[in-house]
C-alpha cells in the first residue's frame, strides 16, 4: 500500500497541490527525487551497467562503486535512478519479479547475516534458515527465480569489522561470488575513506569494479561562479519539486544560507527542506518562509556535527558571506576570552547528539 501510494505520488505535478490531500503531499515531499545535471554522469553509468544485466549477456558484466561521505546524496541518486528504472517490482503468476535487488549491509556483518540480508530483499520468508551453504544456494536460485537483473549494495563500507578493522574477507568473497556464477551487474554505493580499503583487500572484486565514481559535495566559490550557479540550480530543483508554490529558494541570498547550513551536502539542505515543507503543509502555508526554514534548521541540524559554531542563518534578516564571517570572528574572540557563546544565535544550542542527514 504504501509502495503503491509512493508510485502515484511521483507521477502527480507537485504544483497542482491544491488537488492533493496533505498526505499526498507530504509523502512527495519524503519521497522528492531530483532531476540534477550533477547527477546525471552517475546515473549514465548506471544505465550502461544496467545494460548488461538485460539486453546484452556478459560473464563478466561492468559493475560499479559510488563513494561519497554522509549526507553527499548517494541515496537520492539510487532512489532516483530506481524511480526512472522501466521495470518496478511485481507479482506475476511465476512469483515475484525483482529487477532491481537492493540490500543494505549491516555494520560488521558476518557472513550467514549479510547472506540473510540478501534473502531478506528477495523476499524469502524465512532467510537465516538451514545451513550458509544452504542459504547461499537460496540466493543464487532466488536471483534467477526473481528475474534480478541489477543488484545495489548500500553502505559496503560496514564491511570493515568495527572492531578489529579488517576487511570482512568471507563477504566481499560472498558478493564477487555472486557477480561471477549469476552474471549481474553489481552497482555499490560505501562511504568515502572507508570503503576503498575493501576494494583494495579483493582484488578480484577490485577488478570487476574498476575506478569508483566520487560523489562530492557542492561548493560555493565566488572565484568559480559555476559553483554558485550549480548550487542555486539545485535549489531551483528542490522548489520545483515540492507541492507548494514556488518560494523562490534560487534566489542567491537565499540559497548562500542553504549552503552555509549544509557545508553543500545534499542530504542536510534535505533535512531542512523536508521539516520545513511539512510544516507549511500542516500549517496550510502555500510556501516555504523565513520562520519555517529557521525552526526546521533548529529542529535538524542545530545539534549535529554540521551545526558546531554555526548561527542559523535563517534566523537573521539579512545573511551574507560577511555575515557568516563576522559570526566566526566574534565567536573565535569569546573563545579566546574564555566566555560562553551566545546560543541565541549558535546553530548548535540544543546538545543533542549529532544526527546523520537522510541523503
Amino acid at each position: 500500500m504504501e509502495e503503491d501510494l509512493t508510485r502515484n505520488s511521483r507521477s502527480l505535478d507537485p504544483k497542482q497541490w491544491r488537488t492533493l490531500t496533505n498526505a499526498q503531499r507530504i509523502n512527495m515531499v519524503e519521497h522528492l527525487l531530483l532531476n540534477h545535471e550533477r547527477f546525471n554522469v552517475l546515473l549514465t553509468r548506471i544505465d550502461y551497467c544496467a545494460r548488461f544485466g538485460n539486453e546484452i549477456e556478459s560473464k563478466n558484466p561492468p559493475c560499479l562503486a559510488i563513494l561519497a561521505n554522509t549526507g553527499a546524496g548517494k541515496t537520492t541518486l539510487i532512489d532516483t535512478w530506481l524511480a526512472k528504472a522501466p521495470l518496478h517490482e511485481m507479482e506475476t503468476l511465476e512469483g515475484t519479479v525483482i529487477p532491481y535487488l537492493y540490500v543494505s549491509v549491516l555494520s560488521s556483518p558476518k557472513k550467514k547475516g549479510a547472506v540473510a540480508a540478501f534473502l531478506r530483499a528477495l523476499h524469502d520468508p524465512n532467510p537465516s534458515r538451514g545451513t550458509e551453504w544452504d542459504m547461499i544456494s537460496r540466493v543464487h536460485r532466488l536471483i534467477k527465480a526473481c528475474k534480478v537483473q541489477v543488484i545495489f549494495v548500500d553502505e559496503f563500507q560496514h564491511l570493515i569489522d568495527k572492531d578489529t578493522k579488517t576487511v570482512v574477507h568471507a563477504v566481499t568473497d560472498f558478493l564477487k561470488d555472486i557477480i561471477t556464477q549469476t552474471h549481474r551487474p553489481m552497482i555499490l554505493t560505501g562511504m568515502l575513506g572507508e570503503a576503498e580499503a575493501i576494494l583494495e583487500a579483493n582484488e578480484q572484486l577490485d577488478r570487476r569494479i574498476g575506478t569508483p565514481l566520487i560523489l562530492s559535495p557542492f561548493e560555493w566559490d565566488r572565484q568559480h561562479s559555476e559553483t554558485i550557479k550549480e548550487f542555486r540550480t539545485l535549489m531551483r530543483d528542490i522548489d520545483r519539486g515540492l507541492p507548494l508554490d514556488l518560494s523562490n529558494l534560487q534566489d542567491e541570498e537565499l540559497a548562500f544560507r542553504f549552503f552555509y547550513a549544509s557545508d553543500g551536502y545534499l542530504g542536510w539542505v534535505m533535512e531542512i527542506v523536508r521539516e520545513a515543507a511539512i510544516k507549511a503543509i500542516d500549517r496550510e502555508c502555500n510556501m516555504l518562509n523565513m520562520a519555517l526554514l529557521a525552526e526546521a534548521y533548529d529542529a535538524r541540524l542545530g545539534g549535529t556535527d554540521v551545526g558546531v559554531g554555526k548561527m542559523n542563518p535563517f534566523s537573521t534578516p539579512k545573511f551574507t558571506q560577511a555575515t557568516a564571517d563576522q559570526f566566526k570572528s566574534a565567536l573565535k574572540k569569546r573563545k579566546h576570552k574564555g566566555t560562553k557563546p551566545d546560543t541565541s544565535s549558535n546553530g548548535n544550542q540544543s546538545g543533542n547528539k549529532p544526527k546523520k542527514p537522510k541523503e
